[in-house]
């Protein structure tokens, strides 16, 4: 309200000076009411503006003082590497050189189980070094068995081999080797250089209808001055059996130990007696067969049986053959 009366009074000022004031040397411009109006809202709307602030512009800034970077040292304990020294004794696997992991063998079935090693040590393996069993099936293999006919240098391979049957019952079985040196320490292969290598088959036929039998090393007595190498023999077919051959070798010397000879009188019944035995061995019967293999027998050598077996006298008949290694107590 007080600014309407305000603008108001002014107007009316500024009409009695338009009709009254007049300058003498110069001609007078006559204005309208609506502009005389129009003039004064101008002129009071200037004078209620505020007036200018001069704020100062803030202040800029100071630019951060720089600091030299700090130096972290850091004490590391590297390693230094130290050598592994390598054993004396020490093998590795290369490959199966017959029978790999899981072949399938007939049961009763004889083969011949080869690996090969390579001499990883710093010793060289001579013909005293053995291949013995150490754990698991060990199929009617011998408990060792010679590792080569010579010597193994270190960083050489070798071929290991042991004959083997298989089991009469099907199923999986798996055998597990080590080696043995000159003083009876046992070691195999692997970062330590104790870890068995093994054998692996599957036996998986049923028992066989016609003639076949199992055998294995017994002991060895003394018949009549000399020594006699007994055998425990089983009849695992359907058919009798009624003579025998037999043949033992020294495999150290390739020497014959016995025969080979035939004998219709072989079956002894415990493995202490002395030939002849019984002439016939049924199915499901335990029988021993016993040969001479001289007075002084070569204790310690490896040697290997050659049985064969015949369903009637004289080798006639079905026959079936076996071999077993084993070691001359």
């Amino acid at each position: 309200m007080k600014r309407q009366s305000a603008i108001a009074l002014l107007a009316a000022v500024l009409l009695l000076a338009a009709c009254n004031l007049r300058p003498r040397a110069e001609p007078v411009t006559t204005l309208s009411p609506e502009q005389i109006v129009a003039t004064a809202v101008q002129a009071t709307a200037q004078f209620m503006q505020p007036p200018p602030t001069n704020t100062p512009p803030p202040p800029t800034p100071a630019p951060p003082t720089p600091h030299p970077p700090t130096l972290t040292l850091t004490l590391t304990n590297t390693p230094t590497s130290t050598a592994v020294p390598i054993p004396c004794n020490k093998a590795e696997f290369v490959t199966d050189v017959t029978v790999s992991d899981g072949s399938d063998f007939p049961v009763f079935e004889t083969f011949t189980k080869t690996w090969r090693l390579r001499n990883v040590g710093t010793c060289t393996w001579t013909s005293n070094y053995r291949v013995v069993f150490d754990h698991g099936d060990q199929m009617l293999a011998p408990a060792s068995a010679p590792l080569s006919g010579g010597s193994v240098a270190p960083g050489s391979t070798v071929d290991v081999s042991v004959l083997m049957e298989a089991p009469g019952t099907p199923g999986t079985y798996k055998g597990y080797w080590k080696l043995r040196d000159t003083g009876g320490v046992l070691f195999g292969v692997g970062a330590s250089g104790n870890v068995a290598f093994w054998v692996e088959i599957e036996s998986v036929s049923s028992l066989p209808p016609g003639p076949n039998f199992d055998v294995a090393f017994q002991n060895l007595h003394v018949c009549g001055g000399a020594q006699y190498a007994t055998f425990w023999v089983g009849d695992t077919g359907g058919t009798s059996f009624e003579s025998a051959q037999i043949g033992i070798k020294d495999l150290d010397t390739s020497a014959a130990l016995y025969g080979p000879g035939v004998n219709n009188q072989p079956f002894v019944g415990t493995a202490n007696d002395c030939p002849p035995g019984a002439s016939s061995m049924g199915p499901g019967s335990v029988y021993f067969i016993a040969a001479s293999i001289g007075a002084s027998p070569p204790h310690g050598n490896d040697a290997r049986l050659t049985l064969k077996l015949c369903t009637a006298d004289n080798l006639g008949g079905d026959c079936v053959t076996k071999m077993l290694d084993f070691v001359i107590p």
